[in-house]
C-alpha cells in the first residue's frame, strides 16, 4: 500500500497547483506568436517564497516590443505589476535593474495571501491602450477574456504564464 499512497498524494498536490490558462487552443484563437521564452521566477516555476522575500522574473524576447506583467493571487485578485514596458530583443529580468525606489533597485515582495500566484507576461508589438483591465477578483475565464482584450489591438502578440507559491 505504501507505493500506491505516493502517487495519490502527488495527484492531490498537482490539483493544488494553478492550472495554466494558456493552452494550444488559446494560442491559436488569440493569434499568438512565439516571442517570449523562459518566463519564470528566479527559483523556477512553482518556487516557494516566504512572505516579504524578494522575487525576480526572467524571460527572453525574440523581438523588441512592449511587455506587461500581470498577477493573479490565490484569492483571484489580479493586479498589473508592469505596464507597456518597451524592451529590446534579448534576455530581461523584472523588476528592471534601472527601476529605482528610495532604497535602490525596485523589488517585488511576496505578500499575502498565502498559496499559489499566477503571473502572465503579455507581449505586444505596439503599446496597449486599455488601462481598465486586470482589476479586482477575476475568474479564470475573466482573466482569459481580459488577456484577449488587452492583446486585441496589437498585430503581433504573445503570452507566457508561470507561477510561484507564497508560504509561511
Amino acid at each position: 500500500m505504501r507505493f500506491l499512497s505516493l502517487p495519490i498524494v502527488l495527484l492531490l498536490l498537482a490539483g493544488c497547483a494553478p492550472q495554466p490558462g494558456i493552452g494550444d487552443k488559446e494560442r491559436q484563437e488569440w493569434g499568438l506568436q512565439p516571442i517570449i521564452t523562459g518566463f519564470a521566477p528566479d527559483r523556477g516555476e512553482g518556487g516557494k517564497y516566504k512572505l516579504r522575500e524578494r522575487v525576480f522574473f526572467s524571460f527572453t524576447l525574440s523581438r523588441p516590443g512592449y511587455v506587461t506583467l500581470v498577477t493573479m493571487d490565490s484569492d483571484t485578485t489580479t493586479a498589473v505589476l508592469e505596464r507597456n514596458v518597451q524592451l529590446p530583443a534579448g534576455q530581461h529580468t523584472f523588476p528592471l535593474a534601472t527601476d529605482r525606489n528610495a532604497q535602490g533597485q525596485a523589488t517585488y515582495l511576496v505578500v499575502p495571501p498565502l498559496g499559489p500566484s499566477r503571473f502572465r507576461l503579455l507581449y505586444t508589438s505596439t503599446p496597449a491602450t486599455n488601462r481598465e483591465l486586470f482589476r479586482g477578483k477575476l475568474s479564470n475565464e475573466e482573466f482569459n477574456r481580459h488577456t484577449r482584450a488587452y492583446l486585441s489591438e496589437a498585430p503581433v502578440r504573445d503570452v507566457a504564464e508561470t507561477w510561484m507559491e507564497a508560504v509561511q
